[in-house]
């Protein structure tokens, strides 16, 4: 039941790269930035809404027609009104930038509800900025079977740049090389204090948070912390910037080796769904077919835990939000072996949703026709305990 495919492997080895040679070979030098005009702000919002027309065309190559004729019933929802977010005047004096992604649920009215932050880089008050201008979007409800109906598959990345600032400041590049010189050399311990410090400062821009991401992973990698160094790829993907060009901040190449990296660490740790999303990211980079051919081996043995008839057992921990995300591939599911206290978890699906408080010994069975679901877990910060996405041939274990 806790057996995960790439449990007695090491992710390092198994990817075939060495992270610490491809973190020399593949980053370009560090940029120095140029003089920082505050002009308006660019704040870019790259919505990541479940991508209902591609999902429906799968299904409709691949489903019975009766599941057909429900699916295609569901006509998502439609933005009426956006907001962008007001930069925070603080930050906007000090050149800091940053981003926020958030998820939330579109009501049967078309409002936004239940927003949440999912993570964040930079300024604090970007958070609440962000949470502002989403709570004004406005939207045509989702449509299903003829009626208003939730969406609830919905986010949002807000990127907070400001005009005419690209780099790293000279005091940014003197702390960075000395952190890496410490490293090299073996003192792991204080590069990590002195890139805590590094990161907390309160003017870094995309660029340097992008870089400080990456050293983080480079650090995470190096002792082995799977789920720190899977976090600090995502904020190096986040950093980057929306688009390859004058505020990306890596080559492809490298976005590339994240990509591939993050793949294997999301199917290391059990975060399947995840794993099938990031490598459908790394597809899209046509120059990158080595990479993409070394790790479709791992995309097949995914594919065949998810449709075998063994329970998939994810080991989650809550972090300082007091919350949690997780996509899951099966609709059944269930928690175990829970250390602290979980207060709720919420079931956040294509066109419904529901909220339970938690218990062990209890399987929750969603309906297929919710679509694609993720599950919220709330907790105090600490808590740890196995998430099962449960085979259903082996539902009569686990009670």
């Amino acid at each position: 039941m806790n057996a995960h495919f790439l449990r007695s492997v090491n992710p390092v080895a198994a990817s075939g790269y060495a992270n610490k040679v491809i973190s020399r070979r593949l980053l370009p030098s560090l940029a120095v930035a140029g003089t920082l005009f505050i002009c308006p702000a660019v704040l870019h919002a790259q919505e990541l809404s479940l991508p209902c027309d591609e999902k429906e065309a799968q299904v409709l190559a691949e489903k019975r027609d009766n599941e057909v004729r429900r699916i295609t019933a569901f006509q998502p929802a439609k933005p009426k009104k956006r907001i962008d977010p007001r930069y925070p005047v603080s930050a906007a004096r000090r050149g800091q930038e940053g981003w926020v992604k958030m998820s939330y649920v579109i009501d049967e009215e078309g409002n936004v509800q239940d927003a949440v932050v999912d993570d964040f880089g930079g300024h604090r008050d970007f958070k609440r900025k962000a949470l502002h201008a989403l709570k004004q979007w406005k939207y045509e409800p989702a449509i299903k079977n003829g009626q208003p109906t939730q969406q609830c598959q919905q986010a949002v990345q807000f990127d907070f740049m400001l005009d005419g600032k690209s780099g790293a400041s000279r005091q940014f590049i003197a702390k960075y090389r000395d952190i890496d010189e410490m490293f090299q050399n073996g003192e792991v311990e204080k590069a990590e204090v002195l890139l805590t410090e590094l990161r907390e400062e309160d003017t870094l821009n995309h660029y340097e948070n992008a870089w400080a991401a990456n050293m983080d992973a480079t650090i995470a990698s190096h002792l082995k912390d799977w789920r720190r160094e899977l976090s600090s790829l995502k904020r190096v993907k986040a950093s980057n910037g929306s688009a390859f060009g004058k505020n990306s901040v890596f080559s492809e190449d490298h976005i590339a080796y994240i990509l591939q990296r993050s793949v294997l660490l999301s199917a290391e740790l059990g975060y399947y769904a995840d794993a099938l999303r990031i490598f459908e990211d790394l597809t899209s980079f046509e120059e990158q077919q080595e990479r993409i051919q070394a790790t479709q081996p791992i995309i097949e043995t995914i594919k065949e835990q998810i449709a075998s008839n063994k329970h998939i057992s994810i080991d989650m921990e809550i972090d300082d939000r007091e919350l949690l995300f997780h996509t899951l591939v099966r609709n059944q599911f269930a928690f175990d072996s829970i250390k602290g206290d979980l207060d709720s978890v919420e079931v956040r699906c294509q066109s419904h949703r529901e909220k339970f408080t938690v218990a062990e010994d209890h399987i929750w069975t969603i309906p297929e026709s919710w679509g694609e679901c993720r599950v919220m877990v709330k907790g105090d910060e600490g808590t740890s305990f196995e998430l099962i996405e449960v085979a259903t041939t082996e539902v009569a274990s686990l009670n």
